[in-house]
């Protein structure tokens, strides 16, 4: 079955603005990323906000095993819908949606939801820092089959709003989804997490990684 890995090139860390030249940490973790990616048995497409020159961005990202295409719609909510949409009318039967700045989330683990999403089939990845208290994770992966896609996950649950994590769960298993849940995970959602980023990520194979030495130079200054 054909899978797809679905990025925004802008979420959680805002990294590509047009005319505008991205932050070498932020563009490296975004970089580092799609390489793990690469590894994860799909197509990996990652979305350019609608206005996007892609020409401009294929330039900043270089070569590398992923589609660049625009994002369709007026917000990211309606965006996000889309893509899974598009990838799915593509003939994808499989597609999940990770972030764009998890240099360290390995692209087998990414593989190994994918090959989990059965007829009727969906994940969840509950996303953790160091603040987050029990029951009031973030989402950093989603995940469907095409027979299981739900676009009521991106319309009927409201993402700034506490619980989220718990309210979206409910949701889909109300639909009667095969739901499976994902390890718990850390996204970069701004330049702060680097320090944490680093530190994590000290003496494994990971800290070899552009976007982590980087990190790890900027938290020594």
């Amino acid at each position: 079955m054909k899978s797809a890995v679905i990025l925004f090139a802008n979420t959680p860390l805002p990294v590509l603005e047009a005319g505008k030249e991205p932050d070498a940490l932020a563009l490296a973790l975004l970089k580092d990323t799609l390489r793990n990616m690469a590894d994860a048995g799909a197509d990996v497409f990652l979305f350019l906000p609608p206005d996007m020159d892609k020409a401009w961005a294929k330039e900043r990202l270089g070569a590398g095993k992923f589609k660049l295409t625009n994002a369709l719609g007026r917000n990211l909510t309606v965006q996000q819908r889309n893509a899974f949409r598009l990838v799915f009318v593509r003939g994808y039967e499989r597609a999940i949606m990770v972030p764009n700045a998890a240099p360290d989330l390995p692209g087998h683990a990414i593989e190994s939801a994918l090959a989990g999403l059965g007829w009727k089939g969906a994940c969840l990845g509950p996303a953790t820092d160091a603040e987050t208290a029990p029951g009031e994770h973030g989402v950093y992966a989603i995940g469907f089959h095409t027979e299981g896609y739900l676009p009521e996950s991106f319309d009927q649950v409201e993402r700034s709003r506490d619980k989220f994590f718990t309210r979206l769960e409910t949701l889909i298993l109300f639909f009667e989804r095969k739901l499976k849940l994902l390890p718990a995970y850390q996204p970069v959602r701004s330049l702060d997490d680097a320090a944490c980023l680093a530190a994590r990520c000290a003496d494994t194979r990971f800290a070899l990684l552009p976007s982590l030495r980087l990190a790890a130079q900027r938290c020594a200054k």
